[in-house]
């Protein structure tokens, strides 16, 4: 390997071993027999979150494979924990219907949790994704939205983007905007917020979800081809309507109760 590639492995190595210190005394040999491909997974999915690039977290993976490979070619382990991580290519073009229920079932369950700041996030990038993905809305514009800017002297329901641009939204997307500004709790006219915050959400952050989602599923999440699967989906109605409804359908029945600014 090159200079540049080893120092970067090295790098990577040295990363998980002080993530796994705030977890245990030291990095010895029998703390790195214990490692489990658990762990290794876990620390991939918190760099994903954290805002690193999907291609820096590949490279981290091959770091792992190759380091534990190393110690089991050595003898010093019986077992490569690292062996069954998943490197996926990223994947071009457009997400099929399958990838996309499969987003949408990760953010459901994610609400699932106990935190609530959580609960809060993951509302809040299930109304993104529904946006990106079947609004056709950009990432830039997420950050502008207002609720002030809800049309509902008609019906169906519109959210002006622009001069030149609105949206008819569906009932039950509406329900789940509700429910969104239930749980966040801020009287701020912009409709997406910073966890616990009164602050726009900021580019970083959608990236940090898009991130997430693209490690946890092993697909291509970027504001490119959800745009490109919006055009694709505008194109066949017959496929968009239908898999909408899915979406829509997934995870419990919630009480929708009336919500400050809905």
């Amino acid at each position: 390997m090159s200079d540049r590639t080893i120092k970067a492995y090295a790098s990577d190595v040295n990363g998980f071993f002080h993530r796994s210190a705030r977890h245990s005394d030291s990095a010895d040999l029998s703390s790195i027999v214990a490692i489990q491909t658990k762990d290794l997974e876990d620390y991939l999915h918190e760099l994903a979150r954290s805002g690193l690039k999907f291609g820096s977290v590949k490279r981290a993976t091959f770091a792992l494979k190759n380091f534990f490979l190393f110690l089991l070619n050595q003898g010093m382990i019986k077992g490569n924990p690292a062996a069954a991580l998943a490197v996926t290519p990223i994947r071009g073009g457009i997400l099929s219907s399958d990838q996309i229920v499969s987003l949408f079932q990760y953010l459901n369950r994610r609400q699932l949790s106990s935190e609530d700041s959580d609960v809060t996030r993951y509302r809040r990038d299930e109304l993104i994704l529904l946006l990106m993905i079947f609004y056709g809305v950009r990432k830039y514009q997420l950050r502008t939205l207002r609720l002030s800017s809800i049309d509902t002297t008609s019906k169906p329901v519109s959210l002006i983007i622009s001069t030149l641009f609105s949206l008819r939204l569906h009932a039950s997307v509406l329900k789940k905007l509700r429910t969104y500004l239930e749980v966040r709790n801020s009287s701020s006219d912009t409709i997406f917020l910073e966890s616990f915050s009164e602050k726009p959400v900021d580019k970083m952050s959608i990236r940090h979800a898009l991130n997430e989602l693209s490690y946890a599923l092993h697909l291509d999440c970027t504001p490119k081809l959800l745009h490109n699967t919006y055009l694709h989906l505008q194109q066949h109605q017959e496929i968009r309507e239908p898999l909408i409804r899915q979406i829509l359908s997934i995870g419990i029945t919630h009480n929708y109760g009336t919500a400050p600014n809905a």
